[in-house]
């Protein structure tokens, strides 16, 4: 079949041609855009949590587009080990604020932008000089240096603000776990602010990141385990994988032999990112209109020669001799469940649990693997168990 027409898209981030089992998340966020627009009310803001590949930055940028030509004041970010997430948010919110001053009336933006001139100046003086077609003072409220309590200021007067311009704002952070613990009880804090009032501001904030984020956040502040609304992101169960693969191909008028399908099925396990890669490599290879067994066959050694050699082996290749030890310790142990860490200390000819922190702790920090729970460890990418007990010792 052509290679240009093929509607399948592996890759990070990228939007699959159908966003297959995500619709209930997505209602669900058009319910709290209305309110904000038609009520001047918010709600819980979200966290989206679940293992690498599975969309979840996907998702933040379909929230994105909902509200992206309705007006609303929007950043979205990345968190990362080496930018203060204040830097990051000034930046992205700058670029908003330019944007909103051609959409809205100066005179109703003059305190919001005041105020956020002030907070960039004491945030990133360098981003601070800024300028959004609007000559503006600094206005104080948002600047005592401390971040937690600067950035509570800022998103009540961003909450005022669109309750006034009949809008929204939406802050969304990808990656969420790699910010510091500090910059966690800051967006606690601030959370927890613009919900205090007898009519929630209409601020929306939708953090991502692995299934560990939910406990760094109430490891930060208490009551983060009330202050978010906690939606995991998992893997695709049978109808929605199913749609995943045939609604793309049926509005090409390619169909799939039910046995072809059932094999594609099988391989790709659900798993988002590789549904995707499976399809583009059964559709390369297919000579069409109909999918077949043999056509599975040989396009699925290709996309698990792909993700094999792209998603599972750039992180093998990243851990050292000793670090790899403990991963093939942990896929022969648990496979894809997760493992205690006490019960790697034998296998690995340790005395003692305190031996493997080092290695434990620097693959934490390269992504490979994540804590589900104290005392636990799991692999961040669905399937790599299977990729390491492959590999030669």
């Amino acid at each position: 079949m052509d290679p240009v027409a093929n509607p399948f898209r592996p890759g990070a981030g990228r939007r699959p041609p159908l966003l297959a089992g995500r619709g209930p998340v997505l209602d669900a966020f058009d319910v709290l855009r209305r309110r904000a627009e038609e009520l001047g009310e918010g709600d819980r803001s979200w966290v989206l949590h679940g293992l690498r590949g599975v969309g979840k930055t996907v998702l933040l940028n379909e929230l994105l587009v909902q509200v992206g030509s309705r007006g609303w004041i929007t950043a979205k970010l990345e968190a990362t080990a080496g930018t203060p997430l204040s830097v990051a948010l000034t930046s992205e919110l700058l670029r908003s604020l330019r944007t909103a001053t051609g959409r809205h009336p100066a005179p109703r933006l003059r305190r919001l932008l005041g105020m956020f001139k002030a907070f960039s100046l004491k945030v990133d003086p360098a981003s601070g000089a800024f300028s959004v077609d609007v000559d503006i003072a600094p206005i104080p409220g948002a600047d005592s240096g401390r971040f937690a309590e600067d950035l509570a200021a800022l998103f009540t007067v961003l909450g005022e603000t669109s309750r006034e311009l009949g809008i929204g704002t939406l802050i969304l952070v990808d990656e969420l776990q790699e910010a510091s613990a500090a910059d966690l009880t800051a967006i606690n804090t601030a959370v927890h602010a613009i919900g205090q009032g007898q009519a929630p501001l209409p601020v929306v904030l939708v953090g991502a990141g692995l299934p560990s984020l939910p406990a760094q956040l109430a490891e930060a502040t208490s009551y983060a385990e009330r202050l978010y609304e906690y939606r995991a992101i998992g893997l695709l169960d049978g109808a929605d994988a199913q749609a995943a693969l045939t609604g793309p191909t049926s509005l090409r008028g390619v169909d799939w032999d039910p046995a072809a399908l059932l094999m594609a099925l099988d391989v790709a396990a659900g798993y988002p990112y590789f549904l995707q890669a499976v399809g583009k490599h059964v559709w390369d290879v297919a000579p069409g209109p109909r999918i077949h067994v043999d056509d599975v066959v040989l396009g699925g050694e290709f996309a698990r020669r792909e993700v094999d050699d792209g998603l599972y082996r750039s992180r093998w290749e990243r851990a050292t001799v000793a670090q790899r030890a403990l991963l093939r310790a942990m896929a022969d142990l648990a496979g894809e469940r997760p493992v205690a860490v006490a019960d790697l200390v034998g296998p690995l000819n340790r005395n003692r649990v305190q031996d493997l922190s080092v290695a434990r702790t620097e693959l934490i920090k390269k992504g490979l693997l994540y804590a589900p729970e104290r005392g636990l460890l799991a692999f961040t990418v669905p399937g790599m168990s299977s990729f390491i007990l492959k590999q030669s010792a």
